[in-house]
């Protein structure tokens, strides 16, 4: 349950289209990217119903939350390690994704503390990546550019 959904009283229960939107991404994104890290992948936002949307998002309409074709997170640190900060892990996951190609996405935003990436099953994804510059502004960016980025 998230947090703020609880906080405002929110219901924010994915209807089953988006449920299986859900399954897409963690089937052809999320999980492909799990085993090749070798470490857990903690999601901080999935589904996003409208009215949840408008508080995280800013009333961003357009954002593949909506569909359930969009998951926020980050990588687990190793338990008993310090091989690599929670930075690192980011970094290391984003370049997987772009370098990766049996790691499927369309969309793919760089942000300091998390990534943001999505998978739309029924149309072909685009492989669009941004780097997220604040203010709810985001630079498109090539997969050359974004590597240098990291």
């Amino acid at each position: 349950m998230s947090p703020t959904a609880e906080k405002y009283r929110i219901d924010n229960t994915p209807a089953p289209e988006n449920v299986a939107n859900l399954r897409s991404l963690c089937t052809y994104t999320l999980e492909p990217l799990r085993e090749k890290m070798g470490l857990p992948i903690v999601i901080t936002s999935g589904f996003r119903c409208k009215a949840l949307n408008d508080i995280v998002s800013h009333r961003c309409h357009r954002s593949q939350h909506l569909q359930g074709q969009a998951a926020d997170f980050h990588v687990a640190e190793a338990k008993g390690s310090s091989v690599l900060s929670r930075r690192e892990l980011l970094v290391k996951a984003f370049r997987l994704i772009i370098e990766d190609d049996s790691i499927d996405y369309d969309q793919l935003i760089i942000y300091p503390t998390f990534l943001h990436v999505s998978f739309v099953s029924h149309e072909a994804n685009r492989h669009y990546i941004m780097k997220a510059e604040g203010n709810g502004r985001y630079g498109r960016v090539t997969r050359a550019q974004a590597l240098s980025l990291v």
